[in-house]
């Protein structure tokens, strides 16, 4: 039974979208975690990315950054999306050189054969 202070556990294999922020202080390592996550997921932010896996997927990504990062100086964090969770934003949206991720795109973002994440084309 879950009580209020204790979060409900998130299932191993069930699909989702989840957040995942970071702060890489040496450009090096920034580079090298960029590279990787750009392949993992579509970009929100310049530290803010949008993923879709199981909390095992999500597991494993995060031990590749573990291996990745300086933990005495750099922080990587992962969030669980709900099914309703929405984009709200303000100020000059982040485009990284494309259309804003806006609630339109995040509700077309699906699970590729490769558990990466892309959006959907337009219905």
């Amino acid at each position: 039974m879950s009580t209020a202070s204790q979060a409900p556990a998130i299932p191993n294999s069930r699909s989702q979208r989840w957040v995942l922020a970071h702060d890489i202080r040496d450009p090096r390592r920034l580079q090298r975690v960029w590279r990787y996550l750009r392949k993992e997921g579509l970009r929100l932010q310049y530290s803010v990315y949008v993923l879709a896996g199981s909390r095992r997927q999500i597991e494993q990504i995060m031990e590749d950054l573990r291996a990745m990062i300086d933990e005495q100086q750099d922080d990587v964090r992962v969030y669980p999306l709900t099914e309703n969770s929405r984009i709200w934003g303000v100020g000059t949206p982040f485009t990284d050189g494309g259309n804003p991720l806006s609630d339109e795109i995040l509700d077309r973002i699906t699970v590729t054969g490769s558990n990466a994440i892309e959006p959907c084309p337009p219905a």
